[in-house]
């Protein structure tokens, strides 16, 4: 939550030095329209295949974070975390193989807990990973109770499973994006200077592992750092890098 203006001179330094970087980054990486681009992906997607629901989660360390669903307990799924040592969405997401079940209720793997609380128990599911340039998996496209459309039902969740690989390394940067900004304001307190947050986010930018989601986030780290420098240097050098920026996105909308 933003602070007041009047409310400013009454928080420590470091904390003023963090909360004007959060109000400087969170404009560029709200994930809103990830979410909603997602969300779209399963309202297609369920109609393509007629089926009860569709949901897709994100890959967070060990377990499935819900960010999208349509149409049957959508609702109740969003939001929700489930290990990936449970469920068959979790065997997906840990072997990285598509399965088809037509029968849950026979299969061990099935989280009928979960689905219970969802308000919606399926017959049949169908699990496909989302799966990076790298390999590595990202997520997974579930679909419930599919119905009979003519179309191979494998290939089409598989193509949608490709689309959300394009949306879910934003969601990851933005989610990792906030602990690396305070991960770098310790490193500039530690060393004596919270002016020094400028260098300390270029420095944990350095450290980013070279893979998609890293690299998305070493560069709006490094937006960061720049907004940074930007406000010590005072309104000029910000009137300046405005209208240079209002000049590079106008060139972009021509060249698209």
């Amino acid at each position: 939550q933003r602070l007041a203006p009047d409310r400013m001179s009454d928080v420590p330094d470091p904390l003023r030095t963090l909360a004007r970087a959060l109000d400087d980054v969170g404009p560029l990486v709200a994930p809103a329209d990830a979410v909603a681009q997602l969300s779209a992906l399963c309202a297609t997607l369920r109609l393509a295949l007629a089926a009860a629901a569709v949901s897709v989660a994100r890959l967070d360390a060990d377990a499935l974070a819900y960010l999208a669903a349509d149409g049957a307990g959508a609702a109740a799924i969003v939001g929700t975390r489930l290990s990936i040592g449970r469920g068959i969405a979790g065997y997906v997401a840990r072997t990285g193989q598509a399965l088809a079940v037509e029968h849950v209720a026979d299969d061990p793997r099935f989280a009928r807990d979960v689905a219970e609380r969802t308000g919606y128990v399926p017959t049949t599911i169908l699990v496909v990973p989302v799966v990076a340039a790298s390999g590595a998996v990202l997520g997974v496209v579930s679909v419930l109770d599919r119905g009979a459309t003519g179309v191979d039902p494998l290939a089409v969740a598989s193509a949608s499973a490709r689309q959300a690989a394009l949306v879910l390394p934003s969601v990851d940067a933005v989610t990792g994006l906030g602990a690396d900004v305070l991960r770098s304001l310790a490193a500039s307190l530690h060393g004596g200077d919270a002016s020094g947050l400028a260098d300390a986010l270029r420095a944990r930018a350095d450290e980013a592992v070279d893979d998609d989601e890293a690299d998305e986030r070493a560069i709006m780290l490094r937006v960061v750092a720049l907004l940074s420098d930007l406000r010590a240097a005072g309104p000029t050098a910000i009137e300046a890098a405005e209208r240079v920026l209002v000049e590079l996105a106008t060139l972009a909308r021509r060249r698209r």
